[in-house]
C-alpha cells in the first residue's frame, strides 16, 4: 500500500513540474510597441526549440491572446495545438539596427521568468528605456501569460 501511495505521489509531482503550456497571452502595460516571437514543441514535457512564431507586435498598452498555438504562425502547425515554453523579446523593428533580443520563459527550461530590456519605436528611436518582462507559467493545457510593465 505504501509502494502504490509513494507511485501516486511521484506521477502528481512529476507533471506538477511542467510549465510549458498550450496557449500565450502578451499584456503590454507599456506605452511602447513590443516585438516578440514565440517558441515552444511538440510535446508539454519538452523544452526543445521545434517552433518559432511569426513576429508578432503588440501595440502599446495591448493584448494579445492566443488560446492555442495554431495562430501563431510561423513554424507552429495549424492543424494541431502544440505548446509554449519561452519568448524572444526584440528591441524593436527588425530593420532597426542595433537590434537586441532577450529570452524569456519557464524556469523548468532553463529560461529567466523575468528580464527588464529597452524598446524602439517604428523610427528606430529608443522610446521606453527600461521595461520588465514577467512569464507565469501555467499548465500543459493552460495558457501562459508575459506581462510587460514599465521599470
Amino acid at each position: 500500500m505504501k509502494n502504490l501511495l509513494l507511485s501516486f505521489a511521484l506521477v502528481l509531482l512529476s507533471f506538477a513540474g511542467y510549465a510549458t503550456s498550450s496557449g500565450i497571452e502578451i499584456i503590454n502595460q507599456s506605452e511602447c510597441d513590443i516585438y516578440i516571437q514565440i517558441k515552444g514543441s511538440k510535446t508539454c514535457q519538452s523544452c526543445d526549440v521545434e517552433y518559432i512564431s511569426n513576429m508578432i507586435v503588440v501595440p502599446a498598452s495591448g493584448t494579445a491572446l492566443f488560446p492555442n498555438t495554431t495562430m501563431l504562425g510561423g513554424s507552429f502547425p495549424v492543424a494541431m495545438p502544440a505548446f509554449v515554453h519561452s519568448a524572444i523579446i526584440y528591441s524593436g523593428p527588425t530593420y532597426c539596427q542595433p537590434l537586441e533580443r532577450w529570452r524569456i520563459g519557464d524556469q523548468i527550461c532553463n529560461y529567466p521568468p523575468e528580464i527588464v530590456f529597452w524598446s524602439m519605436n517604428q523610427n528606430c528611436d529608443r522610446k521606453c528605456d527600461c521595461l520588465r518582462a514577467r512569464w507565469l507559467p501555467a499548465p500543459c493545457t493552460g495558457i501562459a501569460r508575459i506581462i510587460i510593465q514599465p521599470c
